[in-house]
């Protein structure tokens, strides 16, 4: 018989089974320990947190109500090391140094999202500020002076249909710093 603790991610409450919370622990205790010093640490944290809690909802069936170990260890395969979360390699965090010197290969440029986190309307304006590197109130005035001039709501409908809102954690890190990695 093993023992099962009640741990809650991103406002979601799981039955965990003690080696898979020993695993899970760790592994979270690694990220935080990477993104201690970061500005960004805390939106990281829940971001990860969010993800991780999709994941094992995906992967307990209707009948099955316990995270096993296994299950850890198959969202933590998709996650990825702490190192690679953060795209700092050799940070001296020695979780999985087997996956320190793995080829990553190049980083994609930035994709241009609409940002469902920061949203007046669509997200469009959020998403566009990120691309370019700017204040989304600046360019929510320009849409508002391209709404007098004729051009704007047509522009803004467009890019609403057009640009991909970021869901997941990957597509809000490829939006906001231009790369899959951090």
């Amino acid at each position: 018989m093993k023992r099962t603790i009640q741990i809650n991610l991103a406002g979601t409450i799981f039955n965990i089974d003690d080696d898979a919370y020993e695993l899970l622990r760790d592994y979270l205790a690694a990220v935080e320990r990477q993104f201690m010093s970061s500005v960004e640490g805390r939106e990281v944290m829940h971001d990860l947190e969010m993800r991780m809690a999709e994941l094992f909802t995906e992967r307990l069936k209707p009948l099955r109500q316990v995270v096993a170990s296994d299950d850890v260890r198959e969202v933590l395969k998709v996650l990825g090391a702490p190192e690679d979360i953060g795209g700092h390699q050799g940070t001296g965090n020695s979780y999985s140094q087997s996956q320190s010197n793995r080829y990553e290969g190049p980083r994609r440029s930035r994709r241009m999202y609409r940002d469902g986190q920061d949203k007046s309307i669509g997200g469009v304006c959020s998403g566009l500020a990120y691309y370019f590197n700017t204040d989304p109130l600046l360019l929510r005035i320009l849409f508002v002076i391209g709404l007098f001039v004729g051009f704007g709501f047509l522009l803004y409908i467009v890019l609403w249909i057009a640009l991909p809102q970021a869901m997941t954690i990957e597509e809000i890190r490829e939006m906001k710093t231009g790369s899959s990695y951090f």
